[in-house]
């Protein structure tokens, strides 16, 4: 019987839209392909995630990749915040499973930066029963640790518990443990499995 959900954030809760962030901004597309390249899909980006440098430390080196758009690179660090908005169906979602008897948690790859210019925006944070953010533990999924740390810590049985997240590896990673997973593509195809899951178990 499936007892526990698991939340990923980005692109499950929360959309994350750097380029169109950018844009907002007055980017040019070659210069939105380079801050893309050098902050965004640059291996720094999960290093942030898994918190292994200070914030000021990571916009050094992000500025390191493309000196010439050290002020550019500035901005965006400073305001990433505004790549994620919260998506319109996830506070309704959390709800709905609360009042029905769930307990919900987070487990997401998030970076310190980024958590404190958004956590405003992350309205779901009090209605869950417990969160986990990669940065906090120097982890990053599909790291088999990172599983087992949010079921120790909340004292989750893997095989009550289900794990929504959009990449396919960090559900392997999940299933490995004995968590029940489902890859999110969408709200209504994630509710949809959800639910025919949670009827099942």
């Amino acid at each position: 019987m499936i007892r526990n959900i698991i939340f990923d954030v980005g692109k499950v809760l929360v959309s994350y839209e750097p380029d169109a962030y950018m844009q907002s901004l007055g980017f040019d597309e070659k210069t939105r392909k380079r801050i893309h390249a050098a902050v965004f899909e640059h291996p720094l980006w999960d290093e942030s995630d898994q918190g292994l440098r200070t914030s000021d430390e990571f916009l050094e080196a992000f500025t390191a990749n493309a000196p010439e758009l050290a002020d550019e690179i500035r901005l965006v660090h400073t305001t990433v915040g505004g790549t994620i908005e919260l998506l319109p169906y996830a506070l309704e979602w959390i709800t709905d499973l609360k009042e029905r008897g769930y307990s919900v948690y987070i487990l997401s790859n998030y970076s310190e930066n980024m958590l404190n210019q958004t956590r405003d925006k992350l309205k779901f944070l009090p209605l869950v029963d417990g969160a986990v953010f990669s940065y906090a533990l120097k982890l990053l999924k599909p790291d088999a640790a990172i599983y087992d740390y949010i079921c120790d810590t909340f004292r989750l049985k893997p095989e009550e518990s289900v794990f929504i997240d959009d990449r396919p590896e960090n559900i392997e990673g999940a299933e490995k443990k004995g968590i029940h997973g489902i890859v999110f593509k969408g709200y209504e195809q994630g509710k949809n499995e959800l639910e025919k899951l949670l009827c099942e178990t």
